[in-house]
């Protein structure tokens, strides 16, 4: 097979090695290791969600590493097990067409030093911050990342600002700063917006939306993550991974906001979209979050099977540290709900453990909740009440329906009691929360459950 992209793959080689990523690394849950070989062997064209995957990886931006030999054939030689273009059936831009029209690749739009000048500049801070990253020392490589963040605006390169305010949030969430993920991503979104590139904006506009359903505003998440759908084919990224992602993202704002008509149709459109892409990492997560939408639906059997379907394939090799936590503490809440009360405890110690090893306070706040139910369950109501009261203080690392829904729990518990009064006042704080946040059908829920406990 001939060489068709040299200098893409040796781009893409060097800079892996530089920054020490193995192929596997580098390929995430995006793409397979063999097909990153195959890159930097010169003997695959990426798709251009490949691309904005690798530059993130990467930490380069999208002009660089692409060059000028390589965008005429950008999403016209997809990876193989890689849902880079959509199906003919999907009526793909491409589909049936002699001369389909090539994703445009954004060009520096500053006047200031030119993207190898700045990227020299910065390289020691990006290297710096992966590796702080990757020793789980998520304080150092905020700190390193504003820098470098700071930096790149005095230099004047809006996509380069975009690329490291991505990889700021990313550390942000990681360390539980949900207001100074949103912030940034205020930021970066409107430097995206005047930006030519649609994939860039559908990148950013879906972490606005994730950072808005994590900081509690969920009404406005929708608008963002809707706007975000809408640019999927002027991007090329229908039917990619991007796409999947962005899916899991609404269903999961829809979930918490209690509006649910439509989420089943977008399960099984993220699910088949998911299954086309044929990358188990994919896979395993719109099962994941299928699972936690019908747990929300309160499907209790299509819960637990999609959340099996998903142990298949997530494993602590293929998740980020934080993601791990995540995944073990929404398979222990499933198995709470539907019963399997042993088996939701060697999850539960999972997370614990994997928890230990982050010292994030909203990490550590959000599985004491978990534990809570654990202990409710099993009928220690007095022991769950005590870990609920010290989550619900003035002090307490949690915010927005996170705490609103730790404030429904610990009613329940002191309604068990016999306690109703204090039951129907902790409801009454949650159901304000609610109102503050825009979920509006949850705090009707909680204002009927007051007057269940009070008829009482």
């Amino acid at each position: 097979m001939r060489n068709q992209h040299p200098d893409f793959g040796e781009r893409v080689r060097a800079r892996r090695r530089e920054l020490g990523l193995s192929q596997q690394q580098l390929a995430g849950d995006v793409v397979t290791s063999s097909y990153i070989s195959l890159l930097e062997s010169g003997k695959r064209a990426p798709t251009l969600d490949v691309i904005i995957h690798l530059a993130e990886q990467l930490m380069m931006p999208v002009e660089e590493l692409v060059g000028q030999g390589i965008a005429g054939s950008l999403a016209v030689d997809p990876a193989p097990g890689h849902g880079g273009v959509a199906p003919a059936s999907a009526a793909s831009p491409l589909a049936g067409s002699k001369a389909a029209p090539q994703p445009q690749v954004a060009a520096p739009s500053h006047a200031g030093p030119p993207p190898t000048a700045v990227r020299a500049s910065t390289q020691p801070l990006q290297i710096l911050a992966v590796n702080a990253m990757q020793s789980n020392d998520y304080a150092r490589s905020i700190e390193l990342l504003r820098d470098l963040y700071d930096q790149v605006l005095a230099q004047g390169d809006p996509m380069k600002s975009i690329e490291v305010g991505l990889q700021l949030q990313r550390a942000l969430q990681t360390h539980g700063d949900h207001e100074g993920r949103l912030a940034l991503l205020e930021e970066v979104a409107a430097t995206a917006s005047g930006q030519p590139s649609e994939a860039v904006r559908v990148a950013v506009l879906t972490e606005l939306g994730s950072a808005l359903r994590d900081t509690g505003y969920l009404a406005r998440a929708r608008t963002p993550l809707e706007s975000a759908l809408t640019l999927l084919r002027p991007a090329h990224l229908h039917g990619t991974s991007e796409h999947v992602r962005l899916l899991g993202t609404l269903i999961s704002v829809l979930c918490e906001l209690s509006d649910t008509g439509s989420v089943p149709t977008l399960v099984s459109e993220m699910l088949e979209l998911a299954e086309s892409v044929d990358a188990p990492g994919i896979l395993g997560r719109s099962q994941w979050v299928a699972a936690m939408a019908y747990d929300q639906l309160g499907d209790a059997e299509d819960a637990h099977t999609f959340v099996v379907r998903a142990r298949e394939h997530l494993t602590p090799s293929t998740l980020t540290l934080r993601d791990w936590l995540r995944f073990c503490r929404s398979t222990t809440s499933i198995l709470l709900n539907t019963g399997h009360l042993d088996d939701a405890h060697e999850w539960l110690l999972g997370a614990e453990q994997t928890t230990s090893l982050m010292n994030v306070p909203a990490e550590t706040a959000a599985l004491a909740a978990l534990r809570a139910r654990y202990e409710s369950a099993r009928g220690r109501h007095e022991s769950a009440l005590k870990l609920y009261v010290g989550l619900t203080g003035e002090d307490s690392p949690l915010s927005g329906l996170q705490l609103a829904r730790v404030c429904l729990a610990k009613a329940e518990e002191l309604r068990a009691l016999d306690r109703p009064e204090e039951a129907a006042e902790a409801l009454r704080g949650a159901a304000a929360i609610c109102e503050e946040n825009g979920a509006y059908q949850l705090a009707v829920q909680m204002w009927r459950r007051m007057d269940e406990i009070r008829s009482r």
